[in-house]
């Protein structure tokens, strides 16, 4: 039955048409890849105050407390995050 055939072809052309027309809808990696560049907060240790403080210090040959006790706590908090992280 040509007819038929025919009505069928018709159809699934009418179909490819409209899917034609539809917007492209991209996947995750499209989303990701179209938004904005991401800005990291990340910085070196070796030119944190407190890592140069100490270094100077330590060059001096004197270490005050509050030094060492500011490049603990740098230490302690980079050590958490990293481990929590």
């Amino acid at each position: 039955m040509p007819g038929l055939n025919d009505e069928l072809d018709h159809l699934i052309e009418s179909l490819d048409g409209e899917i034609q027309k539809q917007p492209k809808v991209g996947d995750a990696i499209d989303l990701i890849l179209a938004s904005p560049r991401r800005e990291t907060e990340v910085r070196s240790l070796r030119h944190d105050p407190a890592v140069e403080a100490f270094r100077r210090e330590l060059t001096d040959g004197l270490i005050r407390v509050d030094t060492a006790n500011r490049l603990l706590s740098l230490v302690n908090t980079v050590v958490t995050a990293l481990m929590t992280g």
